[in-house]
């Protein structure tokens, strides 16, 4: 759920709202990359929750910050289908996979995409159990 709203707000150019929910360093660089985005590329980073096919961790981590303040990070992976109007082919990258629905008269083009997102929680003792999103990456689009 907070990858659908996160990347809901992200495609709708609402970075304020997400400074709950997403650490000041990452919306630094996010703010940066979204200012220079072509709409379509902007319209395929919203991930509907019932558009998401595929989801699975690609690295969990415990650690100690210089404090003795023990973190966890998960990295989680994300597929999911988008309608936006994005080319066949994103200049310099590979192709866009695409899925047709319908028959031949309704017909609707989707793309299979990626999202990395990276989840951050203290983990000491008494401490609150809120995640904060630590990196954001939308392969062939949020470059």
């Amino acid at each position: 759920q907070a990858f659908s709203l996160v990347s809901k707000l992200l495609s709708q150019c609402k970075l304020d709202l997400l400074e709950e929910l997403v650490s000041e360093e990452a919306l630094k660089v996010l703010k940066e990359k979204i200012s220079v985005l072509p709409d379509s590329h902007r319209d395929a980073l919203a991930a509907e929750l019932d558009a998401i096919m595929y989801t699975t961790e690609g690295d969990v981590r415990i650690y100690y910050d210089d404090d003795g303040i023990k973190f966890v990070r998960i990295l989680m992976r994300f597929w999911y289908l988008n309608g936006a109007n994005l080319p066949d082919e994103i200049p310099g990258e590979a192709k866009v996979f695409q899925i047709m629905f319908g028959d031949e008269n309704t017909k609707e083009k989707k793309h299979l995409l990626t999202a990395n997102y990276e989840f951050q929680r203290e983990f000491t003792e008494g401490a609150k159990p809120d995640w904060t999103i630590t990196r954001i990456e939308h392969p062939k689009l949020l470059e």
